[in-house]
């Protein structure tokens, strides 16, 4: 280091010394207390499931589809070379990750794993494409 980058380096040290020592005191301004309303607490899980429906749909395929998940959220799928993962939110909070072939449940199967959706095999052997979105279809061409 050359004679003149210490003077600069000496003399930028002292004027920031200085003013850290001259500065006027910056400490928060005690604040009264502040009343705001209470935010009623909401369930994103509550309603947040739909599925889409043909005009020619039974009432028994949309119930079926409604709680093929039971109220999880497909919140992430993550592709790698050798494996793919889904990661679902459960309704009290917690996030677990599955991978193809694993059951979501006694009776859901998770077949495949796409970008953005994945397939899940229910126990009577109808498949359903679960959307980011919260959208439950049944699987066209099973």
């Amino acid at each position: 280091m050359n004679i003149k980058n210490k003077k600069n380096l000496i003399i930028f040290a002292v004027i920031f010394l200085l003013q850290l020592l001259y500065a006027p005191n910056l400490k928060a301004q005690e604040v009264n207390e502040i009343y705001e309303e209470e935010l009623p607490a909401t369930d994103p899980f509550i309603g947040g499931v739909t599925i889409a429906t043909t005009p020619d749909s039974d009432t028994e395929t949309n119930s079926l589809g409604i709680s093929i998940m039971q109220n999880m959220r497909l919140v992430g799928t993550i592709s790698g070379a050798h494996k793919k993962i889904a990661v679902l939110a459960m309704p009290d909070g917690r996030v677990i990750k599955y991978e193809e072939n694993d059951f979501i449940a006694d009776d859901i199967q998770l077949i495949e794993i796409y970008t953005d959706l994945i397939v899940v095999l229910d126990n009577v052997n109808d498949e359903y494409e679960v959307y980011m979105n919260s959208k439950i279809r049944p699987r066209e061409g099973n």
